[in-house]
This record gives structure tokens, C-alpha cells and sequence, in this order.
């Protein structure tokens, strides 16, 4: 069932890299649609659901920090205000109850991660820092998307996540965890053909 969970989730990454790859291969340019926010948001309640269950603190923090910026990019789009409150409020929510239930089980959590012999104490922090890399590229889009204010994927969008997505599959490697594994492999080569067209209109522009 933890697998099923985990392969939903990266069954919606998936997706919602299908779709913005097709999206900006049609267009020429790379593009922001509103599928690749909506799938994120879905699979990050599904990778949630995971990290808890599998007792994954790095998965965890990694996707409450995504979550909400899943939503302001929603927000740019002018689909999350669609959406009636009674579906925002209880998804507004999600991330907080898992931090909540994450804090009221954090000694339990701690001691389990720290002392599993599965997760040296070494791969937890290289771990982290790979999750920490590659979210860092959100800090790019948002500040981009408010400066123009729209939603919008720049090209350091994309250097980043091709950076964290190799440290995280080196990760999901030694940890033998297939969904990781999936996930990261099948990102990489759209986050390099994104990163290609980004970098050749920016060229182009200059």
C-alpha cells in the first residue's frame, strides 16, 4: 500500500512534466500551464502521505515547503480561486495538520530516522541537502513570477532541479526506494530540454 501510495505520487510528477513538456515543445518556448501546478499539488498530498508513512522526515519537510508553492502558482493562474472553499480550505490545510502531526511525533520520528540502520546518519544530511537544492529553485520561480508578475519557469528554475534531482536519485538509490528512484530519472532529461530552450531564447532575446 506504501508503494501504491508513493507510485500515485510520482505518477502525478509525471504527468504534470508530460504535460508542460508537451506544452512548451507546441509553443517553443518554455511555458507554465496551469496542468503541471495542479498535478504538483495532487502529488504532493499523495508524497506526503508517503513520507509519513514511511517515516521519511527528508520527504516530509521537502514537500511542505512545495506545497504552498504549488498553490500561489495555482493562485497566478486563476485556478485555485476557482475551486470552491470547501475543496481550498481542507487542502489549504494539509500541510499544516502533517507539520502538526510531524512535531507531535517528531521524538518518536527523530530517534527512528537517527537510528535506523537503513539511514546513516551521513545520508540523512546529504539527503537533506539534496531536498534543500533542489526546492531552492522554487525561491527562483516565485521571485520570477512576482516580478512579472504571472507564473513562469525560468531557465535557473531548471539548472537547479537538474542539480537536486541527481543528488535525490543518488539518494533514493542507496536507499533503494523505487519511487525515488522513478521520479528523479524520468525529470531529469525534461528538466535539461527545458533548460536548453530556456537558455536559447534568453540568448536570442540578448
Amino acid at each position: 500500500m506504501v508503494i501504491l501510495i508513493g507510485l500515485a505520487s510520482q505518477g502525478c510528477y509525471g504527468a504534470r512534466q508530460l504535460v508542460q513538456w508537451i506544452k512548451t515543445e507546441r509553443a517553443g518556448r518554455v511555458v507554465s500551464p496551469t496542468g503541471y501546478w495542479a498535478f504538483s499539488l495532487v502529488g504532493c498530498c499523495f508524497m506526503l502521505a508517503y513520507g509519513w508513512l514511511r517515516e521519511d522526515i527528508v520527504i516530509l519537510l521537502g514537500q511542505m515547503a512545495s506545497f504552498y508553492v504549488y498553490v500561489l502558482n495555482l493562485d497566478y493562474k486563476g485556478a485555485w480561486r476557482r475551486l470552491p472553499a470547501a475543496v481550498r480550505i481542507p487542502l489549504y490545510l494539509i500541510p499544516l495538520v502533517a507539520l502538526a502531526a510531524t512535531i507531535w511525533r517528531a521524538p518518536e520520528l527523530v530517534d527512528r530516522f537517527l537510528h535506523n540502520p537503513d539511514i546513516p546518519f551521513s545520508l540523512m544530511i546529504y539527503g537533506t541537502c539534496g531536498q534543500v537544492i533542489y526546492l531552492s529553485r522554487y525561491a527562483f520561480q516565485v521571485v520570477t513570477s512576482m516580478r512579472h508578475h504571472e507564473s513562469m519557469l525560468p531557465p535557473t528554475f531548471w539548472m537547479i532541479s537538474i542539480i537536486g534531482s541527481l543528488l535525490i536519485l543518488v539518494y533514493g538509490i542507496i536507499r533503494s526506494d523505487i519511487v525515488l528512484i522513478l521520479g528523479q530519472s524520468a525529470g531529469i532529461i525534461i528538466y535539461a530540454r527545458n533548460y536548453y530552450i530556456g537558455r536559447k531564447l534568453t540568448k536570442l532575446q540578448h
